[in-house]
Formats: structure tokens, C-alpha cells, sequence
């Protein structure tokens, strides 16, 4: 499905829009707004090809597609909901300028997407279970409300300030009305601890089936257990308070929820979650091919490579002759890839 979508396609789109809201400082132009949400609209079709080009994807131990299946796929999904919501957001306020507070956001998850590219799939046991899809998806969409309130939360603060500079006449760049700033810092507290309570309680469900046993010192568990704690308790303080902050306070807290949540995500990833621990080497080595010839000699000739490349393959790590594992190469010959338990070669006529 139009496999020539790389995500440069996607990334010059978003970048023609920053540029676009970013010109309001500087100039006018009929048909901004227009040019504006056509990039958008493109860059999500763009986007969404890609996906779906990841999607096609089969796991090799269970020969379904998988979505959600390694730490690329992760940040590249979330990046494309960011870009959905500016779409709406722009369609429904299009003077708003409100892409410049969150096309950063997205450009940000695409960055972690290509330094994550070569990351390690997650285990195998937790792509194929349904727990997985469940913790996956509620850690993104908390991820994503986190995000947005970052966006809000900054946009709130500066039209707070414009009016009490009133300089709000002044300025090219029209942000939405403060009560509508405040409610979505609101639904951006409560949505991402809703989330993160179902992806704490799902990853839990998910230790324990891949370990027969609850590892409550874990640094998977802790991690997000902090994370939550964190959310709650500022979601807990923008409902319970009645000071004189006010809107500020809520801007204040998705700020401060997006740091931590920005430190958390650091120790995460150095902690390889979700994936193989170190001394999980290839345990057998399997061939697939879909080649038409059966050729003995041949499939001798790769079983003796595979028992070879078993032997002297790090315990964590791939080898493909392409720029990904997971990939048919770009020649269309094959690739080579180790998954958790398996030493896959797979080959195509």
C-alpha cells in the first residue's frame, strides 16, 4: 500500500504548517487558513498511509498484523493523533493559531520515532496478548492529553497575559478565549489519570502473565506507578482548590504533568520497557520462505547461516539488510532479524 511513504512526506507537511502559523507575525495573506488545513489534511493522509504500511506488518510468531509492536511504532501513532486533534482544533477555530503551540508537540514525537527507530521489539508474549493492546493504548492516549495540556496550558498563560498587558489588539496571533483554554487543562488533568489508571492496572495484569508472579519493585510497574501518582494528585489539586489562581492554576499543573511525564518517559525507555530482558538470547532458529523452489541444497545453506549468526548475535539486537528489521528489504530479497525467541530468515520469490 503505496509503500514509497516515508516520513519525511509527513514531516515537510507539518513543517509547511508551523511556517504557515508563524508567518501570521510577519504578514497577511488571503487563503491562509485554507493552505493552513490543506497541509494538515495532507500530512495526515500522508501520515495515515504510513501507519497502515506499519500495520501490514506481520509478527513473525503469530503472522497477525501488529500496531504497537516496538517504541517507533509507539511515537510515530502518538504523533499522529496530536496531528489529528490540531486538525479538528484548527477547523473548528481557524484564526486560532493554536498549530503553533502544537505542531512542536508532534514534530517532538516524530524526533523520538527516528532516534527509537532501531529500538528493540517489545516481548513477545506482551505484542500478541490483548493486556498489551489495553496498556499500550491507555499509556498513548495519557501520553497525548498530557501533551495537549502542555499546549493549552502554555497558551492559556499567554493570553492571560495579553489581557492583562492589553496588548491583546496588538498582536497578529489570535489565541481561543481563556474559558475554553481553561476546560481543556481541566479535561487534559482528568483524561490522562483515567488513562493512566488503566494502564497501570493493565500492565500489572500483563507482569503477571509473562512472569507467573506480581514484580511490584519493578522498575515497568514503579515507573508508571509514579506517573500516575503525579497526575492524580494534580488532578485531585485542580478539583479540590478554590484559590485565586484560578485558570493559572490549571495551566500550571498540565505543565508540570508534561515534565514529569517527560522525566518519566527518559527512565522508561533507558529501562527497555516492555521488551526482552538482556539474557533472553534466540532459544531455536526457524525458516520461513515463500519461495516456489525447494531447493535442499539451498535450505541447507541457510540453516547452516542461521545456526552461525544464532551463535555470534548479541542477546539483544537485529541484523536485516535493510534500514528495518521488521521490513522487507529494499531489493526485495529478504531480511535476516532476531525477535525475542526466534531467529527469523524470511525470504519471498
Amino acid at each position: 500500500m503505496l509503500s514509497g511513504v516515508t516520513i519525511s512526506c509527513f514531516l515537510l507537511s507539518y513543517l509547511l504548517v508551523l511556517f504557515m502559523e508563524a508567518s501570521r507575525i510577519f504578514l497577511k495573506f488571503p487563503g491562509r487558513n485554507v493552505l493552513l488545513i490543506g497541509m494538515l489534511v495532507v500530512g495526515l493522509i500522508a501520515h495515515s498511509i504510513f501507519l497502515a504500511n506499519q500495520l501490514s506488518i506481520v509478527t513473525l510468531d503469530s503472522e497477525r498484523p501488529q500496531l504497537l509492536s516496538n517504541w517507533f511504532q509507539w511515537a510515530v501513532l502518538g504523533a499522529w493523533g496530536l496531528a489529528l486533534a490540531c486538525l479538528i482544533l484548527t477547523i473548528r477555530n481557524p484564526n486560532g493559531s493554536m498549530g503553533l503551540f502544537l505542531i512542536p508537540l508532534v514534530l517532538a514525537l516524530i524526533g523520538l520515532a527516528q532516534l527509537l527507530r532501531n529500538a528493540a521489539p517489545f516481548h513477545p508474549e506482551t505484542t500478541i496478548n490483548i493486556w498489551r493492546a489495553i496498556h499500550g493504548v491507555s499509556l498513548l492516549v495519557s501520553t497525548m492529553f498530557i501533551a495537549l495540556g502542555l499546549a493549552f496550558g502554555m497558551m492559556y498563560l499567554v493570553q492571560s497575559h495579553r489581557l492583562k498587558t492589553r496588548r491583546l489588539q496588538r498582536t497578529r496571533i489570535k489565541l481561543p478565549a481563556l474559558e475554553f483554554l481553561q476546560s481543556m487543562n481541566r479535561l487534559s488533568l482528568f483524561s490522562s489519570a483515567g488513562g493512566l489508571v488503566v494502564g497501570l492496572l493493565s500492565g500489572i495484569v500483563l507482569n503477571f502473565n509473562r512472569e507467573g508472579q506480581i514484580s511490584w519493585l519493578s522498575g515497568d510497574i514503579l515507573f508508571t506507578f509514579a506517573l500516575f501518582a503525579w497526575v492524580l494528585s494534580a488532578a485531585v489539586v485542580e478539583l479540590t482548590s478554590r484559590g485565586a489562581l484560578g485558570g493559572r492554576r490549571s495551566a500550571y499543573l498540565v505543565i508540570a504533568n508534561f515534565i514529569f511525564m517527560v522525566f518519566v518517559l527518559s527512565l522508561v525507555l533507558y529501562g527497555s520497557h516492555g521488551q526482552p530482558a538482556s539474557g533472553e538470547g534466540p532459544s531455536k532458529v526457524v525458516v520461513r520462505s515463500t519461495m516456489e523452489s525447494n531447493d535442499s541444497s539451498l535450505t541447507q545453506i541457510i540453516h547452516e547461516y542461521l545456526n552461525h549468526a544464532a551463535q555470534h548475535l548479541p542477546a539483544s539486537g537485529r541484523v536485516a539488510t535493510g534500514t528495518d528489521a521488521q521490513r522487507w528489504s529494499a531489493n526485495g530479497e529478504g531480511y535476516l532479524s532476531r525477535m525475542a525467541s526466534d531467529l527469523v530468515l524470511e525470504m519471498r520469490g
